[in-house]
């Protein structure tokens, strides 16, 4: 996203901020083959810790939210990071009407430890300090779309990511952790598309500072 954001909005300078190491050195390698250098820096570090020491114009948050516990916390932080006429955007993962925690499950243990899933209209609970000023859904078969060609694709380089998960995890792991990679898609995959996307989908908020 932030090098999407770079290469369309050339007057734009953009922050990304991940926990990952690993991502932070990817954005970068990128970053300097298509001269963004100047206008593109990377922060590895805890968002619920993050002191950026400056404001921004436009806050956007890529499911993110999902891993997050204190929600009214987090976004009076991110309104302390906006300018008086910033906005924030949030993409979050979500169910059409429940919210619940990734605990005790097969898919929590491997992959989403201590997530929640959110409801469409959680957030509208935390507007103390950010007002939501639009909230959208799309439909979770765009999802499902995704992650059937992620499955095609790590189908299509099997062998290459055994090697990859081997060198991780070692050679005696590294067929069950691709068994486990292809089962999280699969099953993902049918979640997100059930019910023709209107069950579990992709919500939308757009938030200003009060």
């Amino acid at each position: 996203m932030s090098l999407w954001i770079c290469e369309r909005y050339p007057r734009a300078t953009v922050v990304a901020v991940s926990n990952s190491a690993s991502q932070r050195a990817w954005i970068e390698a990128l970053r300097d083959r298509r001269g963004f250098h100047d206008r593109l820096s990377v922060i590895t570090a805890d968002v619920n810790a993050l002191m950026p020491g400056r404001r921004f114009d436009r806050v956007v948050s890529i499911e993110m939210f999902e891993h997050m516990r204190n929600w009214e916390a987090l976004l009076a932080r991110i309104a302390g990071w906006l300018e008086p006429d910033g906005r924030l955007f949030v993409h979050v993962f979500s169910h059409r009407r429940l919210a619940y925690e990734f605990t005790g499950t097969w898919a929590a243990d491997r992959f989403f430890t201590a997530g929640r899933m959110p409801s469409h209209d959680l957030l509208l609970h935390f507007q103390r300090d950010l007002e939501v000023r639009a909230s959208w859904a799309v439909s979770g078969t765009h999802y499902a779309r995704t992650l059937e060609a992620w499955l095609q694709r790590l189908d299509a380089h099997g062998e290459r990511a055994r090697i990859v998960l081997g060198e991780a995890l070692g050679p005696r792991h590294a067929k069950r952790a691709l068994a486990g990679w292809r089962l999280f898609l699969l099953s993902t995959e049918q979640i997100w598309g059930w019910r023709d996307g209107q069950e579990w989908m992709v919500s939308h908020h757009l938030l200003a500072p009060r």
